[in-house]
């Protein structure tokens, strides 16, 4: 049986599926009908794109059957206002409040940010979520000599790191920031484009946490040190070949903010 099928009855040889075909595995015959390409299930990168455009529902590919396939729902397509709205009024909330994020929200949000792109439909983009208050101790802590490791010499980067510690030293958790979860994109080291992917990915659930009602802020430092750092590599405890891309603090936010502060105009050039 073929990857994909066309039923030409329901076909009305739009030619949709053939333009949006990443792989280029469906072309168009003399007759208007579409056709699938010799060895098209090797190609196939099962972006779901040909089932995905097509109007009358004459595309159906065997690993993605109908029923998990829903119909856009137009009346919850949001408007350029509103998307410009929520992206503006994103902000890096580094305040939290003292209180649980359950686990069905955080992973509804994920369920949300699974749908990004990434290279070549690969999907290679893992989840590590650390919501246990004593795990976070533990790997604030570990942070903390994290600081203390980088905080030798007179570079600039030394002398931020020393002034981290002095604000540790007085109570503040500059590290995780009282978060009551980490969550982290992970991929495999060897993968060329996994950094992207993952970045791609956060960046998806970020907003749509912020739909939820939830405050994020990326933490390189987290992220950078369980990348580098031995006891923090072991503590995070990703599986053997696998490197964190990128990790965000997460939580209820203790503070709501009500404007949107200015941004540097968008450096544009047109190449003629």
């Amino acid at each position: 049986m073929a990857i994909v099928e066309i039923n030409k009855e329901k076909c009305t040889k739009c030619n949709a599926c053939v333009a949006a075909c990443a792989s280029s595995i469906i072309i168009s015959q003399p007759d208007g009908y579409p056709r699938l390409f010799p060895k098209a299930d090797e190609f196939c990168m099962r972006c779901g794109h040909c089932v995905g455009v097509c109007p009358t529902g004459a595309i159906t590919h065997q690993e993605m059957p109908p029923e998990q396939c829903p119909t856009i729902d137009k009346k919850l397509e949001p408007s350029f206002e509103q998307v410009a709205q929520l992206i503006k009024s994103r902000r890096s909330i580094r305040e939290f409040q003292d209180k649980p994020v359950p686990r069905d929200v955080i992973e509804s949000v994920i369920d949300v940010a699974r749908y990004s792109p990434t290279g070549h439909n690969g999907q290679e983009v893992q989840w590590l979520v650390i919501d246990d208050k004593e795990k976070i101790k533990e790997l604030t802590a570990i942070g903390v000599e994290w600081f203390r490791s980088m905080a030798k010499g007179n570079d600039q980067w030394a002398l931020e790191m020393q002034g981290i510690l002095r604000m540790h030293e007085i109570g503040l958790n500059i590290f995780l920031r009282n978060a009551a979860a980490i969550v982290i994109t992970y991929a495999e080291k060897n993968n060329p484009i996994a950094a992207t992917d993952c970045a791609i990915a956060l960046s998806y659930f970020d907003l749509a946490a912020k739909a939820a009602g939830l405050g994020c802020f990326w933490n390189g430092y987290f992220y950078f040190s369980a990348q580098t750092f031995a006891p923090m590599v072991k503590a995070v405890a990703l599986p053997e070949g696998f490197t964190p891309y990128a990790a965000t603090c997460v939580g209820y936010p203790k503070f709501k903010y009500q404007r949107i502060p200015p941004r540097k105009p968008g450096r544009i050039t047109y190449r003629p």
